[in-house]
């Protein structure tokens, strides 16, 4: 069994909240501005790739209190009509009339290299007014174009970070910020992740490169079953904050709810090196083994799992469950009833435990379980019922 919730997410959301407010910088000045994104060069990539990254780009920056971007439309038609060529190589003073003629305060340049395997991202944020180069961005995908996403959102929070000094301004924008957590917390806690999600992604973007603040955004992703887009918040927030265990541990979990054991493996990995006794990390990496047949391995983890943290149940689960399999009845039983004995009413734990104890020859014990059963989940004690006769 694979648990949906995140336990270290409701943990950290309901104490480090008031971190994020504590620990918010020092706030920089609020102003208006207008962007204009040039479609990217291709070089050495797929020729649509370019025009994906600025659209990428200039989706991620729309929803930022500072920014209004150029409609690509009315960019292209401005460079019709002035004959100005704005693809290949365009010239800084190219960008810089461009930007006028379209009301433009800043023009951005961009580029999509190829070399090898990996894929680099460059950008120049152009200053329309004084037609100076006001500073340059880059990112990496070493995965090909599959990375180019998270590389673009990742490009886009620098962006974000240059023009809003990285933190909620002062004033009215604080009182945003705080109000906007407000609201992310009221509908997290009431267990409506869709209309929480808004509120939590606004408060990335007046702090873009907040690790802790992009790891509960993907975990509130995760929770609603939105698992690329929990793996991109949650590589967003190691980006960030290399050192983050937690935010590790969910990469790999959305890799795995993904279904791609062989990507999770590292992240878990990680996180383990962070913090060697991560259950649910643990827990995780020994179901990925489980899925591949490396059962001895799979059975050191969960041990390793439930050692770390006596109350997971999870691993309790995983671990009876292989060792029904693998036909070690008694080990099952052994395993199975330290869960039951933490949580009687788990439908699934008296399932699991009622097959051992039939397995292994104890069929009054397994028609004891099935009797709570019948209380607990009416279905499963049904199947319960076809399995055992």
């Amino acid at each position: 069994m694979i648990p949906r919730g995140g336990r270290v997410l409701k943990a950290l959301a309901a104490t480090l909240v008031a971190l994020l407010l504590f620990l918010a910088p020092a706030p920089a000045a609020e102003a208006a501005l207008t962007v204009a994104v040039n479609p990217f060069l291709s070089q050495g990539s797929s020729l649509f790739l370019g025009s994906s990254v600025s659209e990428i780009l200039g989706t991620e920056l729309i929803g930022t209190r500072e920014v209004t971007v150029v409609e690509r439309s009315q960019l292209g038609a401005v460079a019709n009509q002035q004959k100005l060529a704005l693809s290949g190589v365009v010239p800084t003073e190219t960008a810089v009339k461009a930007g006028r003629l379209v009301g433009a305060r800043y023009f951005v340049l961009g580029a999509v290299s190829r070399f090898g395997s990996l894929l680099v991202l460059t950008a120049r944020l152009v200053d329309v007014e004084s037609g100076a180069v006001l500073k340059s961005f880059e990112q990496t995908s070493r995965d090909g174009e599959q990375g180019v996403t998270l590389a673009t959102k990742n490009l886009a929070a620098e962006m974000i970070a240059f023009f809003s000094g990285g933190a909620p301004t002062e004033g009215a924008p604080m009182d945003d910020y705080r109000y906007y957590l407000y609201e992310a917390l009221g509908y997290y806690n009431l267990g409506d992740y869709r209309r929480s999600l808004p509120h939590w992604e606004r408060m990335t973007r007046l702090n873009p490169k907040d690790g802790l603040l992009r790891f509960i955004v993907a975990g509130v992703y995760y929770q609603a079953g939105r698992y690329n887009d929990s793996l991109l918040a949650a590589q967003q927030a190691v980006t960030w904050d290399p050192s983050f265990a937690e935010a590790h541990l969910l990469v790999g979990k959305a890799y795995f709810m993904m279904g791609d054991d062989h990507k999770a493996t590292p992240a878990l990995d990680r996180a383990l090196e962070l913090n060697p006794r991560l259950a649910e990390a643990l827990f995780l990496k020994g179901q990925a083994f489980k899925n591949r047949r490396r059962l001895d391995e799979a059975v050191d983890l969960l041990v390793a799992a439930i050692e770390a943290d006596g109350s997971y149940i999870p691993a309790y689960l995983s671990l009876g469950q292989l060792l029904i399999e693998v036909g070690a009845a008694e080990d099952a039983v052994g395993v199975l009833l330290p869960a039951r004995d933490q949580e009687p009413e788990n439908a699934q734990v008296r399932f699991l435990l009622a097959m051992a104890q039939y397995l292994r020859g104890n069929r009054k014990g397994a028609e004891e379980e099935r009797e709570v059963l019948k209380g607990l989940d009416p279905s499963l004690a049904e199947k319960l019922a076809e399995l055992l006769q």
